[in-house]
């Protein structure tokens, strides 16, 4: 599917990858709602942690309506959703938020690609078109326990232009 494999990619990238799926899922199958928005808003956040930033970042989520951790959503957000494809977008906000959730306290990077590979799946499922891998490449992937440098500004627009 790609020349570039997961495995060298750092966390940041993963997420960033995962969760740009994720966009590029709800856009090409018209789903839209704010708590799916905040979602993904706060996701693109774990590209520029840094080591103080993570465990706001982590509580965060808790005052999502979605949060990817398995917490029922609420009706309205349900219901804005087809019916046919509610299960499917549950999974997949799920997996992205896996990509780096099973890293957040120990290193299970295996886990990670698991997970990303689960959201290229669902994608394909879909035909959604996955980012080429080669654009998520940093040159120190391994920094932090795997999860990368932190991406300046101009990396994080150019990543998320790749919608």
């Amino acid at each position: 599917m790609h020349d570039i494999s997961i495995d060298t990619l750092s966390v940041i990238a993963r997420q960033c990858l995962a969760v740009t799926c994720l966009q590029r899922f709800c856009r090409r199958l018209d789903m839209d709602h704010p708590a799916l928005s905040a979602f993904t808003a706060h996701v693109w956040k774990a590209a520029q942690l840094g080591p103080g930033d993570f465990a706001a970042w982590e509580r965060g989520f808790a005052s999502l309506a979605v949060t990817g951790m398995g917490d029922p959503w609420p009706d309205e957000v349900r219901m804005a959703m087809p019916g046919h494809l509610l299960g499917t977008l549950e999974a997949l906000v799920q997996h992205v938020l896996e990509t780096s959730a099973c890293t957040w306290h120990g290193d299970d990077l295996a886990a990670s690609r698991r997970q990303l590979q689960a959201v290229f799946d669902i994608c394909a499922r879909h035909d959604v078109a996955v980012p080429q891998l080669e654009h998520y490449v940093q040159h120190d992937a391994a920094l932090r326990g795997g999860w990368g440098p932190v991406l300046t500004d101009a990396e994080v627009r150019a990543w998320q232009a790749l919608l």
